[in-house]
């Protein structure tokens, strides 16, 4: 049980390091159009985020596929253009109502998503889970601490956005095209800083 919880804090910690700042980005952006009492709708985003993180990881870690150093690369770059793209698309929609039915892109896009964050921290987690004698469990333990991190920005992202909205009286479409245009610049902060 005890190592469970140290995998479980390793997951957490991975989520919120430096180096996953695309990974906070993305749920903040993916939160957008949601309020607090839609908590079953993002939960289920988040699973689909943890399906595609722990699929990509199975395959990986039981050595079915490796991935080189070079796809590494391809894929730090696609997931620049997948989450610029993710933004440009919220800032369009933004204060548009959510539909119920069409939801089914969004649970693509996150588990895409979580399938190439867990390629892009291989170098994070597999080094972690190399070291369990129950190496699944352990994988197990990391994705409910990763999911722990992408509920705690979550809830952080709920509170900040009340507290501006209700103070600074911005509609949920003014707070969408802010969120959407500051998440766009990070981006190309971070593309700049790069090149």
């Amino acid at each position: 049980m005890l190592e469970m919880f140290f995998y479980t804090a390793r997951g957490f910690e991975q989520f919120l390091l430096k180096s996953n700042l695309m990974g906070v980005l993305f749920t903040v952006v993916l939160l957008l159009p949601y309020v607090f009492k839609d908590w079953a709708r993002f939960l289920s985003l988040f699973a689909t985020i943890a399906l595609g993180f722990l699929f990509n990881a199975s395959i990986t870690f039981f050595e079915v596929v490796t991935i080189s150093a070079q796809a590494s690369r391809w894929v730090f770059w696609c997931m620049l253009i997948f989450l610029f793209l993710f933004c440009f698309y919220r800032l369009m929609t933004s204060g548009k109502k959510l539909r119920n039915k069409g939801d089914t892109i969004f649970y693509v896009i996150a588990f895409v998503f979580g399938f190439m964050d867990s390629i892009l921290h291989e170098g994070v987690w597999k080094p972690v889970i190399a070291n369990a004698s129950y190496e699944f469990l352990a994988l197990i333990g990391y994705l409910v601490g990763y999911i722990g991190g992408l509920i705690m920005v979550a809830i952080i992202y709920f509170l900040v956005s009340y507290a501006l909205q209700a103070i600074l009286r911005f509609t949920q479409k003014e707070w969408g095209l802010i969120v959407s245009a500051m998440a766009i610049g990070v981006l190309i902060s971070e593309v700049i800083k790069i090149i």
